[in-house]
């Protein structure tokens, strides 16, 4: 597969990933160093490679001398989807202009209702934005084609999805009043012995 993906200092790499059993036989080969696993390779031959110590992606030649360090995540490069703090950390990290919004992993965890409530929070506390919020709910709404939610979720993630939409005077046209409504109704959601 090939993947689109960039450097600590901006620049735009393409790579092309090795298969699983591929990347397995290059490691069974491998004489130096176990702390790094091949997992692609470029157009000019440069191997793509992957510090098991730390995470970090990089470019390097036979010896894993590294040529280029990768800031565009793993999980995106691999299509993984992140864990909740992981997807936290990143979209905090585009915030702050360390990635650009195509790096971001596009694979979504199917979230609880919890988790709903908690990115619901991240825009109450300031720690993310509305519009952060409300890409993170359409990306997991995007994904719904290929997984089955239930009625309600798929109502919740509607709401959630439009968080950032803009009301009359320049504000947001949900308040945060709204906001506490719908950190209510996914908690009743979460207890529905009690309604």
């Amino acid at each position: 597969m090939e993947r689109q993906m960039f450097t600590t200092d901006g620049a735009s790499r393409q790579v092309r990933l090795l298969t699983r059993e591929d990347a397995a036989q290059l490691r069974a080969l491998q004489e130096t160093d176990l702390r790094f696993i091949r997992i692609g390779y470029d157009s000019v031959g440069s191997w793509l490679a992957i510090d098991l110590s730390n995470g970090e992606l990089f470019f390097c030649d036979d010896e894993y001398r590294p040529s280029d360090v990768i800031r565009t995540p793993i999980e995106t490069v691999m299509n993984w989807a992140p864990t909740k703090e992981r997807l936290l950390l990143l979209t905090q990290r585009l915030n702050l202009g360390e990635l650009s919004e195509q790096e971001l992993p596009r694979k979504c965890n199917t979230p609880t209702f919890d988790e709903m409530i908690e990115w619901i929070l991240y825009v109450k506390t300031g720690l993310l934005t509305r519009e952060n919020v409300s890409a993170w709910a359409g990306r997991v709404l995007w994904q719904s084609e290929e997984e089955m939610f239930e009625g309600y979720m798929i109502d919740a993630l509607n709401n959630i999805s439009v968080i950032d939409m803009p009301g009359e005077t320049g504000s947001y046209f949900y308040h945060e009043v709204d906001l506490d409504e719908w950190i209510e109704q996914l908690r009743r959601r979460m207890r529905p012995d009690e309604d």
